[in-house]
């Protein structure tokens, strides 16, 4: 059996945008049932509950509404519960997929824990979320430079459009 862990979407029913959507499409279409998905699904409730959806393994995990930061708590909340988990079923050679670069700076003390157990990391960049006008310059910054390590970090990229993966190689060789 090889696991998946996804990070980053908000859930499973997709309800918001793109990741969800992908997300929810990757479960629901699953072909290969030697894979076992497991999803990491974004709530402000204080009583999360785990759940099966088209038989992937989803799991609440609770994050205060903090404005943008809850982005990134959520994230590293979400790698935090896939680390327990692998541990305590002892899981081996699977994959960490991560949506998006919102956790840079934090990655690499995730990265050798995970490769203990066989796990490679995987990441999708995304789009140009430093370049976004709603961002202030400081977060902009701190944007740029979490792509930066989430593209350093990872053992494997995925990019779902051929200018972000342009992009990458021209940014990043």
């Amino acid at each position: 059996m090889k696991d998946v862990f996804i990070v980053g979407s908000k859930g499973i029913p997709a309800k918001y945008g793109g990741f969800e959507t992908f997300v929810d499409n990757l479960v629901s279409r699953r072909v290969d049932k030697t894979i076992k998905y497991h999803v990491a699904c974004m709530t402000f409730e204080k009583n999360t509950k785990s759940y099966d959806y088209n038989e992937a393994d989803c799991q609440e995990i609770t994050i205060p509404n903090i404005g943008g930061a809850k982005a990134i708590l959520y994230d590293l909340k979400s790698l935090k519960w896939a680390l327990n988990i692998i541990e305590k079923d002892n899981l081996k050679d699977g994959i960490i997929y991560i949506l998006a670069c919102r956790i840079g700076p934090f990655l690499h003390n995730y990265i050798s824990k995970f490769h203990r157990h066989g796990f490679k990391v995987w990441v999708n960049p995304d789009g140009h979320e430093w370049k976004r006008a709603k961002w202030s310059k400081p977060v902009r910054k701190y944007w740029k430079m979490s792509e930066r390590l989430m593209v350093k970090n990872a053992d494997f990229l995925i990019c779902d459009s051929k200018n972000i993966e342009r992009y990458i190689h021209d940014e990043y060789s």
